[in-house]
């Protein structure tokens, strides 16, 4: 015990010399000649030893043929040190700092390779929610619709979901001339859930996005699975992940297949268009389908288009911003020996400077139950939403809107379901840029003729991204 405390005594006193000694000769320079006195100095031992054992008596049959392959083999490793040293000179500090940085941030990752040995990175987001209504929300978790309530008059629910959990890669292509490419591929488990007694924890896998780009200095092309090109912005949640906050009450969403261009038409300017596969949102029942079914938008055997143009400034996630937005669609359906058109205009904005922000969107068409307007049915319909955001800190934000989705046909009091309104109210708190929390309130009204259905939802969410 005495014995390991003196040495390591000693190896401490002999770490702090060698500091001191560092703090005054610590470039490569001085230690490179420090190691070759260090060398020329053990190459005079060594001699010594050996001009000592020719003089003493011999025991082997051949000394001096061993000693000469024995200095041969010493010269040899003089001349390596030597040249080790040489180089060693040749590098300034600032090099070798950064030679050691490369390693060392090399070593800290661990590399996901494809078979075509290009660049792919992983992605997620852990998705934990505890969520509760105060009425019969059609989805317990991310409600956009409130339903009459049940024969036996308990209305209300409460649980916790893990289903909005997302997973992806991206992945990074060649260069086509001076184009880059790279391709996204994302899902998550909102698919639904299986015919199990236990089916609420065994989320089915949905395909979230799924596209490749090839991208230019000022024109972009991109084929595959993402956001429609008519209005883009989502309200703030971290809770209504799957689906955005205010789909059906002002709110116009859908991911699908597509081919888009991308042009930047002036410094700040740029300009969408591209054509939409044929989704009528015409779907009925619960049962589950192993392919396809051929609607009215498949048999109408035209896809749909749509085109935005956009004003920005600013990074998205700058303290000072502005992207203003102006979108269109236009599509069909085949309805017997008829085909029934499906448009929609679209304005939407975010604005942003320094710990104040807004964001929002307008809207009117007919037939865009796909997107979520007109509550999901086949009617005409106008609305939209507008949030005001507020960041105090890095580590805080907060957010409150308002949605309202109203149908303008003349079937309104006849129909299943004439207005959504909603209000909602977040906070969320960054602990760390990985690690989020968030309470939300959200407020959603129904009407359906006569009657009013709202509805009160909470929500408890922690996410972990990486």
């Amino acid at each position: 015990m005495d014995t390991d405390m003196k040495s390591g005594t000693s190896m401490k006193q002999r770490g702090h010399e060698g500091t001191n000694a560092r703090g005054s000769t610590g470039s490569p320079r001085a230690l490179a000649l420090s190691l070759s006195k260090g060398v020329s100095s053990w190459l005079r031992v060594v001699s010594t030893v050996v001009c000592a054992s020719v003089a003493a008596p011999a025991f082997a049959q051949d000394p001096l043929g061993d000693i000469r392959r024995e200095l041969a083999a010493l010269r040899a490793e003089v001349q390596e040190l030597r040249a080790e040293v040489a180089a060693l000179k040749g590098l300034s500090a600032g090099s070798a700092i950064e030679m050691m940085q490369t390693q060392v941030a090399e070593l800290a990752q661990t590399k996901v390779e494809s078979t075509t040995r290009m660049p792919v990175k992983l992605f997620g987001t852990m998705h934990a929610g505890v969520f509760a209504n105060s009425a019969n929300a059609n989805w317990l978790d991310n409600p956009n619709l409130v339903a009459a309530p049940p024969a036996d008059g308990h209305a209300g629910t409460m649980s916790a979901s893990l289903r909005q959990t997302r997973l992806g890669f991206t992945a990074d292509g060649p260069r086509i001339g001076a184009a880059r490419t790279n391709a996204v591929v994302a899902m998550d488990f909102f698919g639904g859930i299986p015919g199990f007694q236990t089916g609420q924890g065994m989320g089915l896998p949905r395909l979230l996005v799924a596209f490749a780009r090839i991208e230019g200095e000022r024109t972009a092309l991109e084929v595959g699975q993402d956001h429609m090109i008519l209005a883009p912005r989502d309200p703030t949640s971290l809770a209504a992940f799957a689906f955005p906050l205010l789909f059906r009450s002002g709110n116009l969403y859908l991911r699908a297949p597509q081919v888009r261009i991308e042009q930047t038409l002036a410094p700040r300017v740029r300009a969408t268009a591209g054509i939409v596969a044929p989704i009528g949102g015409d779907i009925t029942g619960t049962e589950y389908l192993f392919v396809p079914p051929a609607l009215g938008g498949e048999r109408s055997r035209r896809p749909g288009l749509q085109g935005r143009v956009a004003y920005t400034a600013g990074e998205p996630d700058a303290r000072r911003a502005v992207d203003v937005g102006v979108s269109g669609h236009v599509g069909w359906e085949r309805r017997g020996n008829d085909l029934a058109k499906s448009w929609a205009s679209a304005v939407d904005f975010a604005v942003r400077r320094d710990i104040v922000g807004a964001a929002g969107e307008v809207f009117a068409g007919d037939n865009i139950d796909a997107f979520g307007g007109a509550l999901g049915l086949d009617a005409r319909a106008a609305g939209g939403w507008s949030e005001l955001q507020l960041f105090p800190s890095e580590h805080v934000s907060f957010a409150a809107g308002l949605g309202l989705d109203d149908i303008r046909d003349s079937r309104r009091f006849t129909l299943p379901r004439r207005q959504n309104r909603s209000a909602y109210g977040s906070v969320i708190f960054s602990l760390t840029p990985e690690v989020q929390a968030s309470f939300e309130y959200r407020w959603l009204r129904t009407t359906a003729g006569s009657q009013e259905r709202p509805n009160h939802h909470f929500d408890w969410v922690l996410v972990h991204r990486f």
